[in-house]
């Protein structure tokens, strides 16, 4: 789940950085080890105690649904999988919910994406809310190598998403810094790109506690290097303008191209204007070099 912002090339200078803002919540024990591989912006000496229900969403369940036709979890999703591919997701809504009211993790998730974008339902955020938060509370200690990890991984974006602005006229409110935690969990156990460019974001923006570009860059640069097209963006500026990272104009102007050539035109209209704004800036040879290095990357060569 990917949003889109207008930016400016306005430099700011290096905040310190506060621990505060990425302060991990209580997580299971076993995980710890793993997580910790990708935690790049994780601050020396932060340390906690660890609680296996660390991500429980206080969400209830969505209401049951009766057995009927349903003979098994395996037939339910089966049934709402044809609907689904068949142009009919309105008939899939009561097989998932059967699959997803039994633990189902593609049935969740398939119920989560379609009230949140209104697909074959009336639009409903705080039921996507209830379907994601079924995935984080039952499988958050999923491992990275399951196939399963990365809707494991969105639910936690999503949620994280949620929670920087909340829903109205239900009980999920704004809350920054539990979004932090959503997307830092993704994004360092999970390696999930979306998550990293969430905790990248609100680094650079300074949504919870002092803009960090230093730490910001490095979680945009793990986006970046799986091809996050927002990621590229933000980390092309970064580079182009010296924030945060050494300056090296040619290869923030390649960075831009590359998020260029994946942006939406509607959508991503920021991205075009990011990099068309930044090559009126540039010199006429940062231009050729950022051309030479995008030739190269092109070839495989680094």
């Amino acid at each position: 789940m990917m949003i889109a912002e207008p930016l400016t090339f306005d430099r700011a200078g290096v905040a310190p950085f506060s621990a505060a803002f990425l302060r991990l919540p209580p997580l299971r024990a076993s995980l710890v080890r793993l997580a910790m591989v990708f935690a790049l912006a994780m601050p020396v000496g932060l340390v906690q105690v660890f609680d296996v229900h660390a991500f429980d969403v206080k969400e209830s369940p969505p209401a049951p649904v009766e057995k009927g036709m349903f003979k098994s979890v395996g037939e339910s999703l089966k049934a709402g999988l044809r609907a689904l591919s068949s142009g009919d997701p309105g008939s899939a809504v009561e097989p998932l919910t059967f699959a997803a009211r039994e633990g189902n993790v593609a049935a969740q998730w398939k119920l989560g994406r379609m009230y949140q974008d209104g697909s074959g339902v009336h639009r409903d955020d705080y039921k996507a809310y209830q379907n994601f938060s079924q995935i984080v509370n039952l499988r958050a200690d999923e491992s990275p190598e399951s196939p399963q990890a990365r809707m494991v991984a969105q639910a936690f974006v999503a949620l994280g998403t949620y929670h920087l602005a909340g829903i109205p006229n239900t009980r999920v409110r704004r809350d920054p810094a539990r979004a932090a935690e959503m997307f830092h969990y993704a994004a360092s156990y999970y390696n999930d790109a979306d998550a990293q460019y969430q905790l990248g974001r609100m680094l650079a923006d300074g949504v919870v506690g002092d803009k960090d570009p230093q730490q910001a860059a490095r979680w945009f640069n793990l986006a970046a290097e799986q091809g996050h097209c927002y990621a590229l963006a933000r980390l092309g500026q970064m580079l182009f303008n010296g924030e945060g990272v050494p300056r090296q104009a040619p290869r923030g102007l390649m960075m831009m191209q590359l998020a260029e050539q994946q942006a939406d035109p509607k959508r991503d209209l920021w991205v075009l204007e990011l990099g068309d704004k930044a090559r009126q800036l540039a010199t006429e040879d940062e231009r050729k070099l950022s051309e030479a290095i995008l030739k190269k990357r092109a070839r495989g060569i680094r």
